[in-house]
């Protein structure tokens, strides 16, 4: 699995059955993926998923605005659907 942030126009091209997670940016101009495929045109790549779970954590005002983050295990469940991409 590869864990991304992407532009939401980046988002936007990328193949939707390959995404196994989603969440928008608090401010909704970015996206946080985990998915199958290989994205050159990033905001921000992320070595793992632990790594990934710590950048919500330290930057939860993006993510989460509520002071945490996006655990680990959220991550694993996955959590896109396409029909609810509001």
């Amino acid at each position: 699995m590869n864990y991304y942030i992407l532009s939401e126009e980046v988002f936007e091209t990328i193949e939707k059955d390959n995404v196994y997670f989603m969440r928008k940016s608090i401010d909704r101009t970015e996206r946080l993926v985990a998915t199958t495929d290989l994205i050159n045109d990033r905001i921000r790549k992320f070595n793992n998923i632990n790594t990934c779970s710590n950048y919500t954590f330290t930057n939860h005002a993006d993510w989460v605005g509520d002071s945490t983050g996006i655990e680990v295990e959220e991550l694993e469940e996955g959590g896109y659907i396409s029909e609810v991409d509001d």
